[in-house]
């Protein structure tokens, strides 16, 4: 058993390289004429079920009828596994992108391709580039385009929860935008944090009704992070995809 585990590891490593080089280039061709267009957004929906597909991951969505696919979001969502990301970009029925931490741009033709695709680079040690980028995600969600964050701001080491940082709500706030909580459940058992070795199993996007930023203002912002944590709590699963 876990020679094979070695070998499937090996093989989704190989894939995931290789698949991630020929989708960036492909992401900077397609980027180059609109980073928004329904090729891009092939682009980065193939490359995510690629790999999920030769990790073994098979991927349940819930909670679609929640949301209005002519309508763009703030989709809020927990951070627990390495897969989250390729996850979300698969589950959501329509444009979005996510907000990225800056170590993700320093790689390679990934970046490039991250770039040319409108995904959105914040540097949390720079407080005044991540107001920038929240500002530039503003733009981008008034002009269609549905924005991804992870208000923990890292993965989380347990199944546990972290705070949530106040920036995405500031931003929902600010540019009058809805949230959909957003639950991940199993991603952290595929791709444990730590380990270096790939499981096959289950990963589940959940989709909570939206919350109307227009219910809240900025003297209301830390009621609004509570709120937006503690459904996300309530409805997550820890040992979802666990055996």
């Amino acid at each position: 058993m876990i020679v094979l585990r070695f070998i499937h590891t090996l093989i989704v490593y190989i894939v995931a390289f290789l698949s991630t080089g020929l989708f960036s280039s492909l992401a900077i061709i397609s980027g180059s004429f609109n980073p928004y267009s329904k090729m891009s957004d092939w682009v980065i929906k193939t490359w995510a079920r690629s790999i999920l597909w030769v990790s073994g991951v098979k991927l349940i969505v819930e909670g679609l009828e929640n949301v209005d696919q002519q309508k763009p979001y703030i989709f809020a969502a927990n951070h627990i596994g390495a897969y989250d990301i390729l996850a979300t970009v698969i589950a959501i029925p329509q444009t979005s992108r996510f907000i990225a931490k800056t170590e993700l741009f320093k790689i390679p033709l990934l970046a490039q391709g991250m770039r040319m695709t409108g995904m959105l680079e914040i540097d949390r040690k720079n407080s005044e580039k991540a107001k920038r980028t929240l500002d530039k995600a503003v733009s981008t969600i008034k002009d269609g385009c549905s924005v991804i964050i992870f208000p923990e701001g890292t993965r989380s080491k347990t199944n546990a929860i972290q705070p949530f940082k106040k920036g995405g709500f500031i931003l929902a706030i600010n540019g009058r935008i809805s949230i959909i909580p957003t639950v991940i459940s199993g991603t952290q058992y595929v791709f444990p944090k730590g380990s270096k070795i790939v499981r096959t199993g289950k990963a589940k996007v959940k989709f909570l009704k939206e919350l109307n930023a227009d219910t809240f203002d900025y003297e209301k912002r830390n009621e609004l992070v509570i709120h937006t944590r503690q459904q996300i709590v309530d409805a997550f699963e820890p040992e979802f995809n666990r055996s």
